[in-house]
C-alpha cells in the first residue's frame, strides 16, 4: 500500500509529464525510486492511446507481477559475489537468504563493504557479475 506522500508525488509527476509532454520522468531519494513513462500504445481497432506508469521501488510490491523485489546497491563501487576468488558465492539463484546474511561485497575507495539482506528472501536472479562496476540504486539481486 502506498502512503499519502508517495501518492501525492506520483500525482505531481504524472501531471508534470502530461503538462510538459514528456516521454518519462524519474524521481529518487534514499528510500524510493519512482519512474513514470508516457508510452503511447496504439490499439489497431479503436486507434486509442493509453498512458502507462511504472513504479520501481525496493519497498513496494507490485501485485500484477509475481511479488518480485530487488536488493539495490547502496553505493557506487565494484561488486564482488565471493569473499575470495576461489570461494563459492555469498548468494546464488534459488538460495534462501536470512535477514542479516552477507550477499555480496562492494569495494568503494579501497574499502570492502559487506552488503547484507534486510529481510528473509529467496534469490530469483543475480543481476550483476563478479567485478562489475555498480551505481547507487542499481538492482543487484531480484528476490521474492
Amino acid at each position: 500500500m502506498l502512503d499519502k506522500k508517495i501518492n501525492h508525488v506520483i500525482d505531481l509527476l504524472i501531471k508534470k509529464i502530461k503538462d510538459n509532454n514528456l516521454g518519462s520522468i524519474k524521481f529518487s531519494n534514499k528510500t524510493n525510486t519512482i519512474e513514470i513513462s508516457n508510452n503511447p500504445i496504439i490499439n489497431n481497432h479503436s486507434q486509442n492511446t493509453q498512458d502507462f506508469s511504472t513504479i520501481n521501488n525496493q519497498n513496494i510490491q507490485n501485485d500484477s507481477e509475481s511479488s518480485l523485489l530487488s536488493i539495490d546497491s547502496p553505493m557506487v563501487g565494484i561488486v564482488y559475489l565471493t569473499p575470495k576468488p576461489s570461494s563459492p558465492p555469498f548468494a546464488k539463484k534459488g538460495q534462501k537468504i536470512k535477514k542479516g546474511d552477507t550477499i555480496c561485497l562492494i569495494e568503494a575507495m579501497k574499502t570492502f563493504n559487506e552488503i547484507k539482506s534486510e529481510r528473509d528472501c529467496t534469490i530469483k536472479t543475480v543481476m550483476i557479475k563478479n567485478g562489475d562496476a555498480v551505481e547507487f540504486g542499481q538492482p543487484l539481486f531480484e528476490i521474492s
